[in-house]
């Protein structure tokens, strides 16, 4: 995935993530600011570290 994918991506999971803990008394969400603090953080860290899987070439051999 291109770097600029990864960062439009990130910014999306981040700005959700704060949308989430600004609203989530409103919609009723019964989950600590915690918990959406360390969901977005491991998100925007799993975009970045984890490798894209690549498909082998089967006519080389």
């Amino acid at each position: 995935m291109p770097p600029k994918i990864r960062a439009i991506l990130t910014a999306t999971v981040i700005i959700v993530g704060i949308l989430l803990c600004f609203v989530r008394e409103r919609i009723s969400l019964d989950v600590s600011a915690g918990l959406l603090f360390g969901l977005t953080a491991f998100m925007c860290v799993a975009v970045w570290l984890f490798p894209e899987v690549k498909k082998q070439d089967s006519t080389k051999r």
